[in-house]
Order: structure tokens, then C-alpha cells, then sequence
């Protein structure tokens, strides 16, 4: 499992029109800190900062905490490859579960 540090609430939001579509976007992102692994394999010595895109759907950014990336973050996209879009799972919540 991947662990997962959002220590703040600002979204920063992209608008703009689709150059393929002419129809409008928003792309609402929020920083937050990976415990992630280098190409070697190895843990990187430090969190590594990363911008989270928040989906369509979700009204709030992630509240200040520790969590664990979703295992539904990983999917086939329509290419048929690997792809990953972060989705977070509270810590707190699965340790209480377990």
C-alpha cells in the first residue's frame, strides 16, 4: 500500500475549452505527498509531492490526513494499458476496520 499525505485544502482549478470537443473543462487538482518508489525499485528517502485530480463528482478536496492509495486507482484505460488516477482511502477508517 501506498501511503498517501494531504496537508492542504486549496484546489487549484484549470478551465478551458476543448480544442478536440470546443466544449468547456475544469480540472480541479490538490497537492498532496507520496511515500512512493524510485524506478530501481527502491522507497524514495523522502515524500514525494504530487498534484491529485479530484474527480467530477467529488464536491469537497480530501480533508488534512493520512491515507492509502485505493486499489480502484488502478485500471485498463480504453488503450488497453495500465493506467493509475490517485484515489485515497482514510487511513484512520481502514485501521479501525481491521
Amino acid at each position: 500500500m501506498l501511503k498517501v499525505t494531504v496537508e492542504t485544502t486549496v484546489v487549484d482549478v484549470k478551465n478551458g475549452t476543448s480544442a478536440k470537443t470546443g466544449k468547456p473543462y475544469s480540472i480541479r487538482e490538490q497537492e498532496a505527498w507520496i511515500y512512493a518508489y524510485g524506478k530501481d525499485g527502491k522507497p524514495y528517502t523522502h515524500p514525494q509531492k504530487f498534484k491529485l485530480t479530484l474527480d467530477d463528482d467529488q464536491a469537497e478536496p480530501y480533508p488534512l490526513g493520512q491515507y492509502i492509495l485505493d486499489p480502484a486507482s488502478i485500471y485498463i484505460d480504453r488503450f488497453g494499458q495500465v493506467a493509475i488516477r490517485a484515489r485515497l482511502r482514510s487511513a484512520a477508517q481502514i485501521a479501525k476496520a481491521a
